[in-house]
């Protein structure tokens, strides 16, 4: 079969499992099977495909049609113009994600310039925040101390293996939030995409969410809010005065986390929205006593 006469199989498989996005998810899947990029592809697209290979891809397609991610097959997840690594032990980047990390770079650029700055990427997951952030601080020639943290292990063996192929700086820590930390370690300000989603909800999520993303990083508890509270409540003992902090929330979430930044001594509260019109982000800056 031919490459392209094997594509169009792919996604017309993945179509009658209704799968979104089935001729993107084919092409990916070439690609990947292939090992090439999208200039190849184009130029190989009449070549006859190796028997291993047309294989390989169908195998790649049955996973597929059940609903398992495309980037846990690829082990690949684009944020920020970076490749990371991604398998079951993370939740997978989104590009809603992405306003977080460039939110907190204007912010930084600023108010600190190119003067370091001490940050905390708490619930890390892949690295995805802190790493992203700090390689763009780099390439600006700054020289930021980057913290990475979670419970996972797992998550972290992830992070590290990003770290060190994309060639960051970052110390990485296993600790139930803020529990390992040395109650010394202040910072200028936290970056978080904690689990948020209420625990009634996750049923009704998408398929290659309930089924296969971690639980561990999705899980708010009952009402969604569990780790809001304990990064926000505990955050003030880990920032410098005026250090900031910048939460990924759900669309519903903005007046309980800004309520609980403002029971906590934050100011200056602000909200973005994503590329939906979504509420997506809320910032807050600690009050100087």
């Amino acid at each position: 079969m031919k490459i392209k006469e094997l594509q169009i199989e792919g996604a017309k498989i993945l179509r009658e499992n209704n799968i979104d996005n089935a001729v993107f998810d084919s092409k990916e899947l070439l690609k990947y099977v292939f090992e090439l990029n999208e200039t190849d592809l184009f130029l190989r697209t009449f070549d006859e495909a190796a028997p291993e290979k047309e294989k390989m891809y169908l195998q790649y397609i049955a996973q597929r049609s059940t609903h398992y991610p495309l980037q846990y097959i690829t082990h690949s997840a684009g944020f920020m113009h970076f490749d990371f690594f991604v398998d079951e032990g993370v939740l997978i980047p989104r590009q809603d994600t992405e306003i977080l990390v460039e939110e907190a770079l204007k912010y930084v650029s600023e108010h600190y310039g190119k003067n370091p700055v001490k940050v905390l990427d708490m619930c890390t997951g892949s690295g995805c925040i802190g790493l992203s952030f700090q390689l763009e601080r780099k390439a600006e020639g700054c020289n930021d101390e980057v913290y990475l943290v979670d419970i996972s292990e797992k998550a972290l063996k992830i992070a590290e293996k990003n770290k060190s192929k994309l060639g960051a700086d970052a110390t990485i820590i296993q600790s139930d939030l803020y529990s390992a930390l040395d109650n010394s370690l202040k910072f200028d300000i936290i970056l978080s995409n904690p689990p948020y989603i209420r625990r009634d909800v996750i049923p009704t999520l998408m398929e290659e969410v309930k089924d296969y993303e971690p639980m561990l990083a999705l899980d708010g508890d009952e009402d969604g809010l569990k780790f809001y509270r304990k990064i926000i409540e505990n955050a003030p003992d880990h920032l410098n005065p005026g250090g900031s902090i910048y939460l990924e929330i759900g669309f519903d979430q903005y007046e309980d986390t800004r309520k609980l930044l403002v029971d906590n001594h934050f100011t200056d509260i602000r909200l973005y929205k994503d590329l939906a019109g979504l509420d997506r982000v809320v910032y807050g800056r600690l009050a100087e006593s």
